[in-house]
């Protein structure tokens, strides 16, 4: 079964119910995507896969105003990479916190996989790679801040008000 499709379509209701499509496609939320010229919201989809040198999301009918991507490593045995996950951050030994989130145009982007977090750039590289098997990820849009969680343990984002799409990308 294709896990990675997920259709964010304009069904969700403003309290923020969702409802899973069996057919293989995903969830449906709010009024996430663009306008057509007849003022109709067109759904968003997006879709993630991961192959050997980072991750892509791509999204179809994206908002204009761009997204804020993020993950995360929500089961590690311990101590997990949480710096690149738009909202907690990760917390070195001397107090400080690495924070990153990854900026996506409407149509979305390519995040390739670099060795050391040094070297993680926004909306360029990411430290994570498919190998890591545990990831949760987070997509906000940035016009409505309507945001969507999928993954591994999407209740590690528990509590943002964000919509549940259930599983992973491709790749993992």
């Amino acid at each position: 079964m294709n896990k990675t499709w997920l259709v964010l379509a304009t069904t969700l209701l403003a309290f923020g119910c969702s409802t899973k499509d069996d057919t293989g496609g995903g969830t449906s939320a709010g009024d996430a995507g663009a306008t057509d010229g007849g003022g109709t919201t067109a759904p968003l989809t997006m879709d993630c896969a991961w192959d050997g040198s980072g991750i892509s999301v791509d999204l179809v009918n994206g908002d204009s105003a761009g997204y804020s991507f993020g993950m995360a490593e929500t089961d590690c045995g311990g101590d997990c990479w949480t710096g690149e996950d738009c909202l907690y951050g990760y917390t070195l030994g001397d107090g400080s916190v690495l924070s990153y989130c990854h900026p996506l145009s409407s149509t979305g982007g390519y995040l390739t996989t670099v060795g050391d977090s040094d070297l993680i750039v926004e909306g360029s590289t990411t430290i994570l790679d498919p190998a890591t098997m545990y990831i949760t990820y987070y997509l906000e849009e940035v016009s409505s801040g309507d945001c969507w969680i999928w993954g591994y343990d999407t209740s590690y984002y528990g509590g943002v008000g964000c919509s549940d799409l259930g599983p992973g990308c491709t790749g993992e």
